[in-house]
């Protein structure tokens, strides 16, 4: 391994172009002792970001070596996992769809099914549910952090547009890229396409609390009947939700809930009409207030 090392001109050029030799020459040099053996030992049941936090505790590469980590993690695992996509892989290749789809919605007749095919082709190598799936998918988010709205959105978009299957494609690799989402990203789109009741019926049972069903699945069903403006099933879910995250410890989902609630209720007749679900709203967004803060809502 040796003297073999990656230049200043990494982040620059990618890490593509140099040896595995020369990336696990660097990572020693600023002091992640690892090898090719031990790398794979240690990508067994992790990805890069936990990887890499492991290396950055006695890391000493400054400047342009500050941010290598995490690069070299990504590359070696390509490499030496051809057969597993990255977060960061992944997410470049969701940013190329959400390119694709915004020229075809602009009326450019595209390349959006193609990028699709990239990403659809890579769900088999994701983790399957448990402890790996859940760290695969937070690093996964963080890449998209900027992009979250917009590809949280594009299902509906599209089919807005008039592309209907385009539309039920993406709704289908949201819920196979996030598990808490099964069912919820269709059912919106459902109810968006005219068959308003049969979608409400099964967002509604979503948000329902049942032992079979993650409280971030609840969320996500009760935040499109938010965008629907489904009120009543608002207030049959809502508040139960924010109880159920409470018990799970869960301020800051909690506080999203109350938050969603409160936003409502300001606009909604209806509910400022039941006293009850006034004074449950109120003392409820006291309550998360203490617990999280207050965030400039």
């Amino acid at each position: 391994m040796g003297a073999e090392r990656v230049d200043k001109q990494w982040k620059t050029k990618g890490l593509s172009g140099y040896s595995t030799g020369a990336i696990l020459g660097t990572l020693n040099h600023y002091g992640a002792k690892v090898d090719e053996a031990g790398f794979k030992a240690l990508a067994e049941k992790q990805y890069p970001l936990q990887i890499a936090g492991e290396w950055k505790l006695g890391w000493k590469g400054v400047g342009p070596f500050a941010p290598f980590p995490y690069a070299a993690a990504d590359e070696l695992m390509r490499r030496l996992f051809p057969e597993r996509v990255t977060p960061a892989h992944l997410a470049e290749k969701i940013v190329t769809v959400l390119g694709r789809a915004s020229e075809l919605m602009d009326g450019k007749a595209g390349a959006l099914e193609p990028a699709l095919d990239d990403v659809e082709k890579l769900l088999g190598s994701l983790p399957p549910a448990g402890e790996t799936r859940t760290l695969f998918t937070s690093e996964l988010v963080s890449f998209l952090d900027r992009f979250a709205t917009a590809f949280e959105q594009l299902p509906s978009a599209l089919q807005a547009r008039g592309h209907a299957a385009l539309a039920q494609r993406t709704a289908a690799l949201q819920e196979s890229l996030f598990l808490d989402r099964k069912g919820v990203v269709t059912a919106l789109l459902e109810a968006q396409a005219g068959a308003r009741d049969d979608g409400l019926a099964k967002l509604t049972a979503l948000a329902a609390g049942a032992p079979d069903r993650t409280i971030f699945t609840r969320y996500w069903a009760l935040d499109a009947l938010s965008q629907l403006e489904a009120i009543d099933a608002l207030k049959a879910h809502g508040l139960a939700l924010f109880d159920d995250a409470a018990k799970e410890d869960r301020w800051p989902l909690a506080d999203t809930v109350i938050h969603l609630l409160a936003r409502h209720l300001e606009g909604s007749p209806t509910l400022k009409g039941d006293p009850a679900f006034v004074e449950g709203v109120i003392s409820r967004f006291e309550e998360a207030h203490r617990r999280v803060g207050h965030h400039g809502h």
